[in-house]
């Protein structure tokens, strides 16, 4: 299997939707009708490094995501604002539909990766993992 070499907020953006497709499958999405809440994971045990930290505290702190429905734009420029570093591993899976939009958790690791070190690579379009 081929090892990603690049990420960007372009290949980011066609991993989330490639992830997004592979949960509800057929039916037809429309990107405007999306939301994602951020769920951080901190991984007790891990090795954090001056990015990691600075996303944890900034970024992703919970008075930045905390209870917030983000747009894929959104959520695309906080969690790729510092590509090629992206969270080496992120899980998708639908949360609701409320008021006609799909709400889908996005769990993610606080350890930012370049492409090289991602996880998921084996799904086609990491760090994206969807959850069934």
């Amino acid at each position: 299997m081929k090892k990603l070499k690049d990420m960007n907020k372009t290949i980011f953006y066609d991993n989330l939707i490639m992830t997004i497709h592979e949960i509800v499958e057929n039916k037809k999405i429309v990107v405007e009708n999306l939301r994602f809440k951020i769920i951080p994971i901190y991984e007790n045990g891990k090795s954090f490094n001056g990015l990691d930290n600075q996303m944890r505290l900034i970024a992703l702190s919970e008075k930045n995501v905390g209870d917030r429905l983000l747009t894929i734009e959104e959520t695309v420029d906080l969690v790729a604002c510092q590509s090629p570093f992206v969270p080496i591993w992120i899980n998708i899976s639908m949360n609701e539909i409320r008021e006609g939009r799909m709400i889908f958790d996005f769990e993610t690791s606080l350890r930012f990766r370049k492409p090289s070190l991602l996880r998921n690579q084996e799904t086609g379009h990491p760090p994206f993992k969807a959850i069934l």
